[in-house]
């Protein structure tokens, strides 16, 4: 029996690529239920009984199942970046090579490329070249595959693929909506504290609701303590979808930190504005047509409240606007799975 060998920044507790890992499990346990599926997370789960999941760290036991003709499939998120940990990346890099080692074919889905260092670029391109096919969810991360001189596998531009995530708590009801006129959800990172502190106390004393919404666990502590300091109401850590369903009807629009909230409020019809040095933040609100701004923007306070109260001087509009681009985008990821399916299938036959 084959093998499909699933990967994927999995097992942190970061809500975003949870989803990633149950979008990519399910997807492949329904259309290719002949193939033996193993998960690679950070801790084993031993109760799970419909695939098996394995220790991520441990290369050499993972040696040892690897047979030629299994696959070696990445499950989105941006694993190939060295900005937040070299370490990581130098994790992924070896994983490839173990892969070819032991001659697996490497399909790599729904992948945001960077951000890379000089030298993370010239490490990364030749492993990635060693791949059959990779599609990438913006055009950022397309375009920093070609500046790297990736051309063997084969690409494709898509979207992210939880806009293909289907469940139940992401049904977007307009008439239950209740929220107040300028109610603010704020998804949360720890970093930028100080600037982040005045700008949220800004944002709670102009307009009339805020609540900081987390994703990872390790943000959350530091939520918790500016939440106080401005005197805004506890953080809320999201760890399942239906986190987010509980809070979204009372929002107004959000504004974000972490990419997969963003993409959780648009698909409820929540209008968004992006925060973040992150250009896969940047990438995803030029797919929207959102506003983004940088810590590095002189008056970014300032620009960031002229950006919101622009937003709710038109909501309708707004929310109009977030509902023709998702379904825009959910349109795409349909797309870019039957691509993936389809490569998948291929490579089985040959």
């Amino acid at each position: 029996m084959k093998k499909v060998f699933l990967f994927g920044y999995y097992g942190f507790g970061n809500l975003g690529d949870e989803l990633l890992c149950a979008y990519y499990t399910s997807l492949l346990g329904a259309h290719f239920p002949e193939l033996k599926l193993i998960i690679l997370r950070d801790k084993p789960n031993e109760q799970e009984i419909e695939y098996k999941t394995v220790s991520r760290w441990n290369l050499w036991q993972l040696s040892k199942m690897m047979a030629p003709g299994d696959l070696l499939v990445g499950g989105g998120g941006s694993i190939f970046q060295d900005a937040t940990s070299k370490r990581s990346l130098f994790y992924y890099l070896a994983l490839l090579r173990l892969a070819g080692w032991r001659r697996l074919e490497i399909i790599l889905a729904g992948q945001g490329l960077g951000p890379l260092s000089s030298l993370g670029r010239r490490l990364v391109g030749p492993y990635l070249n060693s791949a059959l096919g990779i599609s990438c969810r913006d055009q950022w991360s397309l375009a920093t595959l070609v500046e790297m001189g990736v051309n063997r596998p084969l690409l494709y531009l898509g979207v992210d693929p939880l806009w293909d995530f289907q469940a139940p708590e992401l049904l977007f009801k307009p008439a239950k909506r209740r929220y107040r006129p300028s109610a603010l959800g704020f998804f949360f990172r720890k970093e930028e504290r100080k600037r982040k502190q005045r700008l949220l106390f800004r944002l709670k004393l102009r307009f009339e609701g805020l609540r900081l919404i987390t994703l990872f666990p390790e943000d959350y502590p530091v939520a918790e303590v500016v939440s106080q300091e401005i005197g805004a109401s506890p953080p809320l850590l999201l760890t399942e979808v239906r986190d987010l369903a509980a809070i979204a009807p009372e929002l107004t629009m959000v504004i974000g930190e972490r990419l997969h909230g963003l993409l959780l409020a648009a698909k409820y019809g929540l209008p968004g504005i992006g925060l973040s040095n992150d250009p896969k933040i940047k990438a995803f609100c030029q797919q929207m047509e959102w506003p983004c701004f940088s810590w590095q923007d002189l008056c970014v306070e300032n620009l960031m409240v002229m950006a919101i109260e622009e937003i709710l001087s038109d909501l309708g509009s707004a929310e109009q606007q977030v509902l023709q681009k998702r379904t825009e985008m959910e349109k795409k990821a349909r797309e870019e799975r039957d691509w993936f399916l389809q490569l998948i299938e291929q490579t089985l036959v040959k």
